[in-house]
C-alpha cells in the first residue's frame, strides 16, 4: 500500500464535545491526522518487539493524548493496522511497565499495517 494513497486510515476521529474551542481545535488537526497515524505506525512497525503509547510518546515527542488517540485510531481502522497480542495463559494483552513503573498494554503492527510503504 503506497503512502500516497493517503488517506490510508478508515477511522481516524477529531474529537470534538461541540464547544466553539473545543471544534476549533479539532479544525486545526483535521488535515493532520492521517500523517500522524502513519508516524505511529512507521514508530511501532520499527520495533518487533511492540510498543507501548508510553514508548510511542517518548519515541516520537507526542502528548499522551495524540500518541494514544492515534493508537486507538490505527487499532479500529478495518482491517486493523495495529494489535494486541495475548499471553497464552491468561488471556489479557501483553503489558510491559511505563516510564511511571505502571504497566501498559503492547502494540503490535498486523499484516496490513506491514504493507504500508
Amino acid at each position: 500500500m503506497e503512502t500516497n494513497d493517503l488517506p490510508l486510515f478508515n477511522y481516524t476521529v477529531v474529537p470534538s464535545n461541540e464547544t466553539e474551542t473545543s471544534k476549533a481545535a479539532a479544525d486545526s488537526i483535521k488535515d493532520k491526522i492521517n500523517g500522524m497515524c502513519l508516524e505511529v505506525l512507521r514508530c511501532v512497525r520499527s520495533h518487533e518487539e511492540g510498543l507501548t503509547c508510553d514508548q510511542v510518546e517518548e519515541i516520537l515527542g507526542m502528548k499522551h493524548q495524540t500518541a494514544s488517540a492515534r493508537l486507538n485510531d490505527l487499532s479500529k481502522c478495518q482491517p486493523p493496522f495495529l494489535q494486541h497480542r495475548f499471553d497464552s495463559s491468561t488471556a489479557k494483552p501483553l503489558r510491559r511497565p511505563t516510564r511511571s513503573g505502571r504497566t501498559a498494554r503492547i502494540y503490535f503492527v498486523t499484516p496490513l499495517g506491514m504493507s504500508v510503504v
